[in-house]
């Protein structure tokens, strides 16, 4: 059974190295159907290699799928839940946007939330793009350096860089922690 998973990893990373765009496009697009996206983070850093490079070149690839996601929740998607959900939904819809920010922030930085959910719901709250995008890549950012990094560096061997990207994840982590914590007690 091992044989067949090493197997078929090799072959992905394989594919993925021959066909480079392809995986920029899979990050940019199959997060927004729900496919989870730190698998592909860290496959990334497997094809591309642990260099800020590919942390800049994924963190565009992210940004490309939040902002799809979010015209699409923004605009097509809006009306259908509005029709669906009706006087319920307007009530969401009528939020203060320094609580959209406030509920931006609080949901980037909620543990579990699927990303595509995030995407989707800050969309369909109608959070301005900019705001939405300006708090979002660099909170969902730092999770894209840790992945990459720590993803290419386990296949590189590259015990430094492992340290490097493990440590962004902690720090990510406990940095998202105080931060959840203060705007609690805030609330």
């Amino acid at each position: 059974m091992l044989d067949i998973i090493t197997q078929t990893v090799d072959a992905v990373i394989a594919w993925c190295a021959g066909n480079l765009i392809l995986l920029f496009l899979a990050i940019a697009v199959l997060p927004g159907f729900g496919i989870p996206a730190s698998p592909l983070l860290i496959l990334a850093g497997v094809v591309w290699g642990s260099t800020w490079q590919t942390c800049a070149i994924t963190l565009a690839a992210v940004a490309l799928n939040m902002s799809w996601t979010h015209y699409l929740a923004s605009g097509p998607a809006s009306s259908i839940v509005t029709r669906l959900l009706g006087a319920r939904w307007q009530r969401w819809k009528n939020i203060h946007p320094n609580n959209l920010r406030r509920f931006t922030v609080l949901l980037r930085i909620t543990p579990g939330i699927p990303f595509f959910l995030q995407n989707y719901v800050l969309g369909l709250l109608g959070v301005p793009y900019l705001t939405y995008i300006l708090i979002s890549i660099p909170l969902n950012g730092v999770w894209v350096i840790g992945f990459v990094l720590t993803g290419g560096a386990i296949f590189e061997g590259n015990i430094g860089m492992i340290a490097a990207g493990i440590a962004i994840l902690v720090a990510a982590g406990l940095a998202l922690r105080l931060l959840r914590n203060k705007l609690a007690s805030r609330a």
